[in-house]
């Protein structure tokens, strides 16, 4: 079986490195300067065992840094934030595709330029050449070449707004919440600088409004010229779990193509978190064609994912406008259950199952109220 694997991110990156390991003939596309992501680059330790033969330990990183919360009172709370590693994501991408070609994948440095589907199977074009596969792993994000070859619309994206700042001495992790529709900021430490953004959904926020929020807020936090600090700026989709997610994959498995990551839609749909859902489905895309099975793949992203996400959606408006965001903070300043509870959803450990009942029993529970120091 003869794979290509487009796009080099979390999740063509698990791909190919599962697939080579596991015996396939897999050639990896990376464009040649893949871009910058705006995202955090928070990577939950608890997927980080799932990756065999990856090994993380050279790569620099902020591991479990302090964690502020804010809301749009101008309330803040300090919480613990156990078991996340946070990269720059150029070096954490280019290791995972490193592993991969260690592993016995082909590197095809290049931007796969043409997909097409001929007699012999399907026709990749990069660099002035074309090879045939009998199956297509796209992890080339929301915009990229296997989702408009197979005509595939984007729908519900959020956005994120921001910049990858060098330069910075920052070590602390800031989360505020504006008040504005669904949106939320961010100051994320990484190796050497900062990530900073502002994530929102359009037509519930305008541009203008966004990017105001997010000047305010690192003129906050980081004054003295964050502006003139070096680093790429961006404006770039999140592609979230919805409706659409399941459907668009499965009429891109008729055509042998297996969609992983932003591809797919699979950013969580309250936080836009993405990395662990991109490394999660590249794993398993790879687990079902190893098995001679990928007519399975839609069937385990629905198993895995579907009524997670769907939680998530829901919550969504509960958050950030309702009772949750309206007195997350400030119960989180008496409650060191509470805060134990969003340091796990931050974390990656606390499943939207049963988080709002958790917050509930932990809320009213007398013996976990104490007055914390200011963070």
């Amino acid at each position: 079986m003869r794979i290509a694997v487009i796009g080099g991110g979390p999740a063509g990156g698990s791909a190919a490195l599962a697939l080579a390991r596991g015996g396939a003939a897999v050639d990896l596309y990376l464009p040649a300067r893949p871009g910058e992501k705006p995202c955090g680059g928070a990577v939950p330790e608890h997927v980080l065992p799932r990756l065999a033969g990856f090994d993380l330990s050279p790569l620099p990183a902020v591991i479990s840094p302090a964690a502020v919360l804010e809301n749009a009172g101008g309330g803040r709370i300090g919480v613990d934030l156990q078991g996340i590693r946070i990269f720059r994501r150029r070096d954490f991408d280019r290791a995972l595709a490193e592993a991969a070609v260690a592993a016995g994948a082909v590197l095809r440095p290049a931007r796969a330029e043409r997909l097409e589907w001929g007699s012999g199977g399907l026709e990749v074009s990069a660099a002035g050449e074309t090879r045939i596969y009998d199956w297509i792993v796209g992890a080339d994000g929301a915009r990229g070449l296997t989702r408009r070859s197979l005509g595939l619309a984007s729908r519900g994206d959020s956005l994120g707004l921001g910049g990858s700042l060098s330069g910075l001495a920052w070590d602390r992790l800031v989360l505020a919440f504006p008040g504005l529709a669904d949106s939320y900021l961010w100051i994320f430490p990484r190796p050497g600088g900062a990530s900073v953004g502002i994530a929102y959904t359009a037509g519930r926020l305008t541009d203008a409004a966004a990017r105001a929020a997010l000047g305010s807020f690192l003129d906050r936090h980081l004054p003295g010229g964050w502006r003139d600090l070096p680093g790429p700026r961006y404006r770039y989709p999140i592609p979230v779990f919805g409706e659409w997610t399941l459907p668009s994959v499965r009429r891109a498995l008729v055509r042998r193509v297996l969609l992983t990551g932003d591809a797919a839609a699979l950013a969580d749909p309250l936080t836009r978190e993405g990395i662990r859902y991109g490394l999660l489905s590249g794993l398993w895309a790879a687990e079902g064609l190893l098995a001679g099975d990928p007519e399975r793949y839609p069937d385990v992203l629905a198993a895995e994912l579907a009524a997670e996400m769907e939680r998530a959606g829901n919550a969504r408006d509960l958050f950030f406008e309702g009772s949750i965001g309206q007195w997350m903070v400030p119960a989180a300043r008496l409650h060191s259950g509470v805060r134990r509870v969003l340091g796990d959803l931050l974390a990656c450990r606390q499943p939207y199952t049963g988080l709002r009942r958790r917050l509930l029993r932990s809320l009213f529970n007398p013996s976990r109220i104490r007055t914390p120091s200011a963070p």
